[in-house]
């Protein structure tokens, strides 16, 4: 009895290091119970949903940053007013009684389906058109020419710029381009500064009022109610 006794003690004494070794590897390991495993990813809140969210997360748990409303990112706006188009400009108003524009008569002036007359007069709006920045907000405004027709032969063309307000365009700015001289082309550049830039046909100053001998391409900015020429450049033009 007395030799089996001590057998068994001295078993004890092997057994409890390595019990104690063993657990120590398992530590090591990973293993704790309740721990996560190496690289995984850690969900907080119920069913693995955000800390205080209401029913799972996405992509198991994890969170996603919901855009902010009106930014970039969001699907539901554009981060800014949309940009105006040419087809609004059909039924937008023209003069008002804070802006007007060169050789129009005096008083209210809106489109209807691109077209005003009154006392004789007749404003057309052109389909000379282009879309961008110009009053120097992110918001893309229009630029586009207008004629305006007297009871005599004077056809007068100007070239308008509408601001985009909140997606409404409003007149803002214009430059007379002279009589009977009809725009070909309109454009705005799409880097800053803001630019608009017109073709149209136009004379010499000795020349009759009734031809039209120069295709004159010419750059403006819009400064206040004015659209102030840049620069130009002049070509010859044979109809």
């Amino acid at each position: 009895m007395g030799g089996s006794a001590g057998w068994a003690r001295r078993g004890a004494w092997l057994i409890a290091p390595l019990a104690l070794a063993s657990m120590a590897v398992g530590c090591k390991g990973g293993d704790v119970p309740g721990a996560a495993p190496p690289g995984a990813e850690v969900s907080s809140g119920p069913s693995g949903g955000a800390p205080g969210g209401e029913g799972p997360g996405e992509e198991g748990g994890k969170e996603s940053a919901a855009p902010a409303p009106g930014s970039p990112d969001d699907p539901g706006g554009s981060g800014a007013s949309d940009a105006l188009t040419c087809e609004q400009l059909r039924d937008a108003d023209l003069q008002t009684s804070a802006f007007r524009i060169p050789d129009a008569p005096a008083g209210a002036i809106a489109f209807t389906d691109g077209r005003w007359e009154g006392g004789g007069v007749v404003v057309e709006l052109q389909p000379q058109c282009a879309v961008g920045q110009m009053t120097g907000d992110p918001a893309h405004d229009a630029v586009a020419a207008v004629k305006v027709t007297t009871g005599g032969t004077g056809r007068f063309y100007a070239l308008v710029t509408w601001r985009n307000d909140g997606g409404t365009p409003v007149p803002a700015a214009a430059v007379s381009l002279g009589d009977r001289t009809p725009v070909q082309s309109v454009a705005v550049s799409t880097a800053p500064p803001a630019r608009a830039t017109a073709v149209h046909l136009t004379r010499g100053e000795a020349d009759p009022a009734a031809v039209v001998t120069i295709r004159r391409t010419a750059v403006y900015r819009v400064a206040g109610p004015l659209m102030v020429e840049l620069h130009r450049s002049d070509t010859p033009y044979h109809p």
